[in-house]
């Protein structure tokens, strides 16, 4: 079976190039299908940047508080799914708060990041344009808390996907979150973290 490939067209830069492992993660494939193929994606920006580490988008609000009102299940082995992909360089995941919370957000690791194993949905990988995920992670960022949230943005022109002529079903919702809910939880793993020192990385 042909894996659907990602390419994500960077506004004044180069594409990245994503393979996506439907038999790893089916619902993050099935969800990340559906919003490309809706356009949710394209004008978003990078709004999460951890240099050398990480990129992350996905958020309709590009401040990591955004929501589109439903979530799916976390595909990872701590929350019961047999998925063994490992977070090397050049992996996609899904972000999330607590499981079962992802949704659009998505980020991409830079360093092989064994921290996040069986932790967090990883659902694809890097075949081309590390460069470029690179690049954008040097942008100048402003650090807020456990984080670093990008002053230059780099936007997403838009994302197509090619299934090879498969048709993929619609994801399995889970009940989501509204904006409120959204900023008190991330406020409430904000203070957890701090008073546990935990870096969010």
């Amino acid at each position: 079976m042909e894996r659907p490939l990602v390419n994500i067209k960077i506004k004044s830069g180069k594409n990245i190039k994503i393979e996506l492992y439907p038999d790893k993660a089916p619902e993050a494939v099935k969800n990340f299908i559906m919003l490309t193929e809706k356009g949710f994606f394209d004008g978003l920006f990078f709004w999460r940047v951890e240099k050398g580490v990480l990129i992350q988008s996905g958020c309709p609000d590009n401040d990591g508080t955004g929501t589109l009102g439903y979530s799916i299940k976390s595909e990872c082995r701590e929350n019961g799914v047999n998925n063994d992909l490992k977070f090397i360089r050049g992996t996609l995941g899904l972000g999330r708060f607590e499981f079962n919370t992802e949704c659009s957000e998505f980020f991409i690791t830079i360093i092989d990041s064994p921290q996040l194993d069986g932790k967090f949905t990883a659902f694809g990988r890097v075949i081309d344009g590390m460069d470029e995920v690179e690049r954008i992670s040097n942008v100048q960022c402003e650090k807020v808390v456990f984080f670093h949230r990008a002053i230059e943005k780099v936007y997403i022109e838009k994302i197509t996907i090619n299934t090879f002529g498969k048709e993929y079903d619609m994801p399995e919702k889970l009940p989501g979150f509204t904006k409120e809910e959204m900023i008190k939880k991330n406020y409430e793993i904000i203070n957890q973290r701090r008073k546990n020192g935990i870096k969010l990385v």
